[in-house]
């Protein structure tokens, strides 16, 4: 497995994390009950591409990059002061659509960056074809927190 490998899967890994950790820390201020079935979807969804970008490091010997405990308070601490004075449905799905939207950008970037790797015989990488699915997973998110607005 080359760099270029490595790097998606633990591009793919941190994204899930990061997507996982933000529906963690909203899921107690959630009292819409469809909106919290959405949130359940999404976060068994994230919990399962990190597995799969964590199994696909693990081929290689190599460990993912955990998310600091800074990072991780920083995106609790946001979370609460955003919903302080408004967890109404259509404040969370904007906030959702904020993180998410800043992940499909890292996500694009990492993917054309992977992309511009490949030789032109090889066949793409499991790596690759899973920040695919990643991605396409965090757009249909977008789409599906939209209604909330």
């Amino acid at each position: 497995m080359d760099k270029s490998e490595k790097d998606m899967y633990g591009e793919v890994y941190r994204s899930a994390k990061s997507g996982a950790d933000t529906i963690l820390a909203l899921l107690p201020r959630v009292k819409n009950e469809q909106l919290m079935g959405e949130l359940t979807t999404q976060l068994d969804g994230y919990l399962s591409f990190a597995s799969r970008a964590e199994s696909g490091l693990a081929q290689c010997h190599e460990k993912p990059k955990e998310v600091s405990k800074a990072k991780t308070f920083a995106t609790k601490a946001g979370i609460a002061a955003e919903t302080m004075f408004d967890a109404s449905p259509s404040h969370i799905a904007e906030l959702l659509i904020r993180e998410n939207s800043d992940d499909v950008v890292s996500l694009d970037r990492a993917r054309n960056k992977a992309e511009r790797s490949i030789e032109p015989s090889a066949s793409v990488s499991e790596a690759y074809e899973l920040g695919g699915e990643l991605l396409s997973f965090r757009k249909k998110n977008l789409e599906r927190m939209r209604k909330y607005l």
